[in-house]
């Protein structure tokens, strides 16, 4: 068995469900425990998407915060963690909107980018992962691309300007382009992979865009369910290309509603699994089962 991993950023349950998208449903679809960042009160990208590739929760993973402090700067996330992680980490539309929070976020944007020049913080990369990942194991064959934290370009350029569509000083229309151009290119890098390559067990891509859009756009729906419509389309033909024997996962790291990360994942897939209630971290373990099982 080969297992196709479609990592969709921040894929609500309850709009799939409301929208009937088949093809993001499959067979089998339900909702996915994970991890909640402390000082967030919600989960976080750069978090949950290593807890889902090493099964780890995030002690255990290696890093329990989106940002990393160097020493001996240490003590300054033990004392004002909250305030600035939740400030550099995450997007509240609605408090953004407000002109008081709005020029506070700009200040704190500022002190962010002095300090990360300074390298007082820094933001985790694959040396931070200390268990082992999905892609770590040498009896697979596996192909990742853009997968947060263990690859070094998961999110397009455009995620610095969700703020900018919000404050309504980038035209909407220059975002969604931007948005719909990444859609289709990852789309095209998996889509010729998989034609010219077959030698493989595992293939894991990742899309950030969805998450980007339910943040600029967390008051406009119709906009939002024109991307989940879309993935919806292209799932299915992909679906339809694929061998039958190719289990097809998809999996999100958390929702979004309001513009706010949901503190529950999505996953469904195109064989029944009968999982109930998983948490994020039992796949790395079912993937790797289900492989050896077949290859017995």
């Amino acid at each position: 068995m080969r297992i196709l991993i479609l990592g969709i950023d921040a894929l609500e349950y309850d709009l799939v469900h409301e929208w009937n998208l088949r093809h993001l449903k499959q067979k089998e679809y339900g909702k996915v425990t994970v991890p909640i960042t402390k000082g967030l009160g919600e989960p976080a990208t750069e978090i949950v998407w290593p807890c889902f590739i090493t099964g780890k929760e995030p002690k255990q993973m290696g890093f329990e915060s989106p940002i990393l402090y160097r020493q001996p700067y240490k003590w300054f996330s033990d004392h004002i963690y909250n305030q600035f992680t939740s400030s550099f980490t995450d997007i509240h539309p609605e408090n953004i909107l407000e002109e008081k929070k709005s020029r506070k976020r700009r200040i704190l944007d500022n002190i962010s980018s002095i300090m990360t020049k300074a390298g007082v913080f820094y933001h985790p990369t694959r040396k931070n992962i200390k268990a082992s990942t999905l892609f770590d194991n040498s009896s697979l064959h596996t192909v990742h691309f853009h997968i947060p934290v263990y690859d070094t370009d998961p999110f397009p350029p455009y995620r610095k300007q969700i703020v900018d569509v919000i404050m309504k000083t980038l035209p909407p229309s220059e975002f969604l382009s931007s948005c719909k151009h990444s859609f289709q290119e990852r789309w095209a890098e998996l889509e010729t992979y998989l034609q010219h390559h077959s030698n493989w067990d595992v293939v894991m891509m990742y899309w950030f865009c969805l998450d980007a859009i339910q943040h600029a756009f967390f008051n406009k729906k119709l906009k939002i369910m024109d991307f989940y419509l879309l993935f919806n389309k292209y799932v299915g033909q992909l679906l339809h290309k694929l061998p039958s024997d190719i289990l097809v996962l998809i999996i999100s790291d958390h929702g979004q509603k309001n513009g706010i990360h949901t503190n529950f994942g999505f996953y469904s897939s195109n064989i029944k699994m009968h999982l109930k209630n998983p948490n994020i971290t039992d796949f790395k373990d079912i993937i790797e089962k289900k492989i050896q099982k077949t290859r017995i």
